[in-house]
């Protein structure tokens, strides 16, 4: 993969919402960022802690209570990601693989839970090249990692566990990931390079004849590509950057809906919704609500301003 692919597809996720838990991500070192799109964490807020941030008394009075109806939504981008869910109280863990996500779904947390999650995003393409595996078997499914991983990771889930913030699990897990990365043999696929600059730059509106031509290669084996480092087909992963197109101009605002549909290659607006329902699991006018409100403490802050153990 190349890192200059992330300046042309950056996934939009709608987590911060709900102010009864936290979301906070941090970049990958520079020699993984062909492959990891970010280190990310959820967790619930409890008194004046959010996640690493320290917070005032006044800014945690306000964070205490959910907002009516706000729910984190799990919304396809074509990602996969290492989940290690743990609790600090119980010292139970579990890491699993999340493999490539075709519909949406809500993102529910237990009531009175102290588990957290700690992530690692893959972006598209990014973890087959440490793994090996065709990532269309896992498409739609979390598995238990230790059964595909090529790396023991008991000692890294022990190491993460043992943290005591955010910006150590990072640390630990970006060693971890840079040292498996210069011991991988995998063959960089150029060809997938091509495909994915293809579709980023066309915003998902090209098809897949029109790929197959441009590379001078069949369908076929654009489609086979796809399902081993994508997970998809390059018709659904084509939707899903499509989507995330859409998604990118609502936040940004300044378009109708039918403006909206021509600049993506819609057929007219009813298409653009039913096409967007799909993946946002709602319609565009509640997507605008929703990433009108989100958590600018959550999703903007760059750094924590104080480091706080668990």
């Amino acid at each position: 993969m190349d890192p200059l692919l992330h300046s042309l597809f950056r996934p939009i996720q709608v987590n911060g919402r709900d102010s009864s838990t936290y979301y906070i991500e941090k970049k990958p070192s520079a020699a993984l960022r062909a492959y990891v799109a970010c280190y990310w964490e959820s967790g619930p807020v409890t008194r004046e802690r959010v996640g690493d941030f320290v917070v005032s008394r006044e800014d945690a009075a306000s964070l205490s209570l959910p907002e009516e109806g706000a729910v984190d939504r799990v919304l396809p981008d074509g990602c996969t990601d290492i989940l290690l869910e743990y609790d600090p109280v119980s010292k139970r863990q579990d890491i699993s693989y999340c493999g490539t996500f075709t519909h949406p779904f809500v993102s529910a947390r237990q009531a009175g839970s102290e588990a957290r999650i700690f992530a690692v995003r893959f972006f598209p393409g990014g973890a087959h090249f440490f793994h090996g595996i065709p990532i269309h078997l896992f498409t739609d499914g979390n598995f238990r990692l230790e059964d595909i991983w090529p790396e023991s990771v008991a000692i890294i889930g022990e190491r993460i566990l043992e943290a005591q913030d955010f910006n150590e699990r990072v640390r630990i897990m970006d060693e971890y990931l840079n040292q498996l990365l210069l011991r991988q043999r995998t063959n960089d696929c150029d060809l997938m390079k091509n495909l994915l600059h293809r579709i980023f730059v066309s915003g998902g509106s090209v098809g897949v004849k029109e790929l197959a031509e441009h590379e001078a290669i069949s369908e076929r084996q654009i489609n086979r590509k796809f399902g081993q480092w994508i997970g998809i087909s390059p018709k659904k992963f084509s939707e899903v950057v499509r989507f995330q197109s859409v998604l990118h101009s609502i936040k940004g605002g300044g378009l109708d809906w039918t403006e909206m549909a021509l600049k993506h290659s819609f057929f007219d607006q009813a298409h653009l919704i039913r096409d967007f329902r799909r993946f946002y699991g709602d319609s565009p006018l509640t997507a605008a609500k929703d990433l009108r409100k989100l958590s600018d403490f959550y999703n903007t802050r760059p750094e924590a301003s104080a480091i706080l153990k668990i």
